[in-house]
């Protein structure tokens, strides 16, 4: 749905009768119009106040252009004041264009039926007057009387036509006339034939206004917006950039282009256009509109809320206002302002089609897909051509697995407006899914590219089915139905399938029904997807099990919790560089800051303090403190609401507390050498320079250099420093490796020794230290130092490897795979750690733990030739026979270098589990012999 702007876009009078004028007076009115045009609306209002009518003609063309000053500067009351006295002073004689001003005025402000009576005295008046046409336009298209409206823009067509050459010498007739044609080809145009006049819209009528007079942004702005309104953003954003290089103060083009912000989720971005339009003019409803869509997005309902009722104090028949007003109060489960804002919608307009429209947008955006629904199917019975109900109806159906159904409302929303991008877009991915095939489990459906990842598609659905009780039993709830699963083919399809839009930044999303992840295959770098279904099904679950009232941190922050794992570095990095300067985000913007981070860090930085909320809660609450935090959002309780009902203290102490137990845990974290602050060189031997005697310093410099490879210069820094420090941590590691250059590492070893801190050991100093002992043949005092550095830093990886090697070299083979399995717990994406933990837990006949590995290979790496091998091999001695043929059966598909080897160790197993012929291959089932056992394929039963 696109916000619907009634435009008061002309002045009383046409550039036509002004231009040529040799008087002062008509040259100071066109100045003012100059002012008017460009954004200085103070200065024009200035122009005009200071002028004296010299007949009542005169005085018109003044009241007018005053009227549309004060009109952009939001002070609509003076504007009706200032007309109103200009009737009164006319007497008799009231001037046509100012009545059809005053009438758009009083139905900018719901007061219809005025602007009924000020149409009438108008057109009575002058029968051709398009001001008043046009407000009587939009009076029968606000009350739903469209056969009315209908006819009523079909005038301006006729009136072009009949006064061709006048209408093409007026730029703000031109204007008038594209608006009135635009809605009526809309309605009555159909395919390629409301292309092409929708073309002639902008190339005859917004173009010619531009052509006349190249102040004209409305034009240009129009022109943004029916490109906005087909989702050709490229297109809008040029045509509005163009209208705002003419008026920057202009607020119209200022929300046009907030709302492609909201599309993107720009939401700050949007939020700032919104602001500054209602600076500029702050009677400006559709600013306000925008501004309640930003906090509906941004899950600030409240807010949304306040938004929503100053914009329907504007304009109580707003259907726009009225339809966020609905939305905030369904966000807020107050169900009585809901039906409250519908019945004043419906008041007006038995068919309010554009509330509906908005009112689903609005829903569906929080995944609140019944009533959205509802919304939809109500706006399409009240109009059943317009092209947006059918193409918001058919995203919905597109978030929750409804494919077949959205697919034939794409097609005939795009029939019926072929200018829709986004219905293309949506087409053009759902007939690149039409050959995907559909793996059904008992709670999922897997939909894969057979072409591709056939076999991916079956090990994902095995590895749903197993880790569905474990979830389910977390969170106490199990969804309804069967999730669909979608791995699309590449990252551009999942993103097309996921908003319409060619890129997103992640791999995986979910509605709450369906989940769609990128092929695997496609990525440039290899990712656990088991991890990545393991988050997404945690918001399937939560999404539902909350009625999809959980906001988007805690959703996130149970997702994060399930996956299980460390916490990565980059996230101690963040915690221990922003806790410290408070630069956090709290419950009230961590939402904005997985939409739309306002830093390159700050996605990250709400995933890591929303699992840490979660702890804190669980450490300051108990256990059941997650499960019931759930129960209040169920209820539909606000984050304020929710967190103080459940935990009995107010939001400001849970707020408290919790920035306290961000303190202890940055005192856990160690920061390691690669996350130190760097200072620039120069600035390093400028404070040596300050302070020659500073042990550190000198330090830090004979580093620098040494990393430059400058080992002459760094030396007499090194030496500097350990004469005023004896044993400096950071002075020593630089002269052992000096030592190490010329050969001697005897030498090195001595200075390294001292420079062990015991309580606080430098990373640097041990990790070298650690290196030459383990050459030097001390295994046990390498493993001591390894284990020293582990105490500040337990999940360094770079401990788990030196331990790893001394451990192998020492020959303890259980220490050596405790290493290896805690190596692979830091990156769940490391495929070569698990391989060498399968295969080493193979040759130990440890086969449990083979067949774990082994499957973690393949959660990274569906078509590692070896992982199967060693899967068949693991079930094999775990007396798992038919699982043992059917990983060697898919071995065998994959191009092995022996399959020779395979094929016999296939047949045997075959034979074990009493199957004749080949067990299941990844194309297909085969059947086993009557009464015998038959080989089941990942994800089949």
């Amino acid at each position: 749905m696109r916000l619907r702007i009634f435009v008061f876009l002309i002045i009383g009078v046409g550039t036509g009768s002004l231009v040529g004028g040799a008087s002062a007076r008509a040259d100071e009115l066109e100045e003012a119009r100059r002012d008017w045009q460009t954004g200085r609306y103070a200065r024009a209002l200035e122009r005009l106040e200071a002028l004296e009518p010299a007949d009542p003609g005169e005085a018109a063309r003044i009241a007018l252009q005053k009227a549309d000053c004060l009109r952009s500067m939001g002070r609509v009351d003076e504007a009706v004041e200032g007309l109103d006295a200009r009737v009164q002073a006319a007497g008799e004689e009231p001037d046509a264009e100012v009545l059809g001003m005053l009438a758009e005025l009083q139905f900018q402000r719901g007061q219809w039926d005025a602007a009924d009576d000020l149409v009438a005295r108008a057109l009575e008046a002058d029968t051709l007057c398009r001001r008043a046409r046009w407000v009587a336009a939009l009076l029968h298209d606000a009350r739903g009387e469209a056969k009315e409206a209908l006819e009523a823009y079909r005038w301006f067509i006729r009136d072009f036509n009949a006064r061709n050459k006048e209408a093409r010498r007026d730029p703000d007739a031109l204007i008038l006339i594209g608006q009135a044609a635009q809605r009526y080809y809309r309605a009555t145009a159909r395919g390629e034939d409301l292309a092409q006049s929708l073309n002639d819209v902008i190339n005859e009528l917004y173009e010619g206004a531009l052509r006349v007079d190249p102040r004209a942004w409305q034009a240009a702005w129009l022109q943004g917006e029916l490109f906005f309104d087909g989702y050709q953003q490229g297109n809008a954003r040029r045509e509005l950039n163009r209208a705002l290089l003419i008026n920057p103060s202009a607020a119209e083009v200022l929300v046009t282009l907030g709302r492609i912000d909201l599309d993107n989720y720009a939401l700050s971005d949007g939020r700032s256009k919104a602001e500054s339009a209602l600076e500029i003019n702050p009677s400006y409803a559709p600013a306000l509109v925008l501004l309640a869509d930003l906090n509906i997005s941004d899950e600030r309902f409240t807010d949304a809320l306040e938004a929503s009722k100053k914009a329907v104090a504007l304009n109580p028949r707003d259907q726009d206002a009225l339809a966020r007003l609905a939305a905030s109060y369904q966000l807020l489960v107050q169900p009585i302002g809901v039906a409250a804002a519908e019945a004043a919608a419906l008041r007006d307009n038995p068919r309010p089609v554009a509330f509906y429209e908005a009112l689903g947008d609005r829903l569906a955006d929080r995944r609140k897909y019944h009533p959205a629904e509802r919304a939809f199917l109500e706006a399409m019975a009240a109009d059943p051509a317009a092209a947006g109900p059918k193409v918001g109806l058919g995203m919905l159906y597109m978030q929750i697995g409804r494919e077949p159904e959205a697919r034939a409302l794409f097609d005939t929303a795009f029939d019926a407006d072929p200018f829709n991008v986004r219905a293309d877009n949506m087409m053009k991915v759902l007939d690149h899914m039409a050959s995907y095939e559909a793996i059904e489990t008992d709670h999922y459906i897997v939909l894969v590219d057979p072409t591709q990842d056939l076999l991916l598609g079956r090990y994902m659905a095995d590895y749903l089915e197993k880790v569905h009780p474990e979830l389910v039993e977390r969170f106490g709830f199990e969804p309804p139905g069967k999730t669909s699963i979608q791995i699309m083919k590449d990252h551009e399809k999942f993103s097309g399938r996921t908003t319409a839009l060619p890129f997103i930044p992640t791999v995986g999303a979910c509605t709450g029904k369906v989940v769609a992840l990128a092929s695997p295959a496609a990525t440039r770098q290899a990712f656990n997807w088991a991890r990545v279904l393991t988050h997404e099904v945690a918001h399937v679950i939560t999404l539902q099990q909350t009625n999809f009232n959980i906001p988007h941190w805690y959703t996130e922050a149970l997702a994060v919790e399930s996956e299980g794992g460390p916490r990565p570095q980059a996230w101690n990095k963040i915690l221990v560089d922003r806790v410290p300067k408070r630069d956090l985000l709290d419950l009230e913007t961590i939402n904005l800051g997985f939409i739309r981070p306002r830093e390159p860090d700050e996605r990250q930085l709400a995933y890591c303090q929303a699992q840490l909320y979660a702890r804190y809660m669980v450490e300051r609450f108990g256990e059941g403190a997650l499960a019931d935090l759930l129960e209040a959002y169920r209820l539909g309780m606000t984050t304020k609401e929710a967190v103080e009902s459940t935990f009995g203290v107010p939001v400001e102490d849970f707020e408290e507390g919790y920035l306290a137990h961000l303190d202890a845990v940055v005192e856990t974290i160690r920061t390691r050498v690669e996350d130190e602050e760097s200072v620039s060189f120069s600035r390093l031997l400028l404070d040596t320079r300050k302070e020659p005697e500073n042990a550190e310093l000198n330090a830090k410099v004979a580093y620098e250099y040494f990393a430059r490879r400058d080992y002459k210069s760094a030396r007499p820094y090194a030496e500097k420093a350990l004469e005023l420090e004896p044993h400096q941590p950071l002075a020593s590691y630089v002269m052992a490796r000096v030592m190490m250059l010329i050969g001697d590492e005897a030498k090195a070893l001595d200075l390294l020794r001292p420079a062990v801190d015991e309580d606080r050991p430098n990373e640097r100093v041990v990790d070298l230290l650690a290196e030459l002992t383990m050459k030097d043949g001390d295994l046990e005092e390498a493993a001591r130092l390894y284990e020293l550095a582990r105490r500040d830093d337990p999940l360094n990886s770079k401990w788990l490897a030196g331990l790893a090697r001394v451990h192998l070299r020492q020959g303890d083979v259980d220490a050596f795979l405790g290493d290896l399995a805690r190596l692979a717990e830091n990156d769940p994406d490391d495929l070569s750690v698990r391989k060498v933990l399968a295969e080493r837990h193979l040759a130990r006949e440890d086969f449990e733990q083979a067949v774990r590995w082994a499957e973690e290979c393949l959660y990274i790496d569906v078509n590692d030739v070896t992982a199967h091998a060693v899967l068949g091999d693991a079930y094999a001695g775990l007396g798992r026979h038919a699982e043992a043929a059917r990983e060697f059966e898919v071995a065998l598909g994959l191009e092995p270098e022996d399959p020779d080897a395979l094929k016999a160790k296939r047949e045997k197993a075959l034979a074990a589990a009493g199957i004749d012929g080949p067990a299941e291959s990844p194309e297909g089932e085969t059947e086993a012999p009557e009464g015998e056992t038959e080989v089941s394929g990942p994800g089949q039963k």
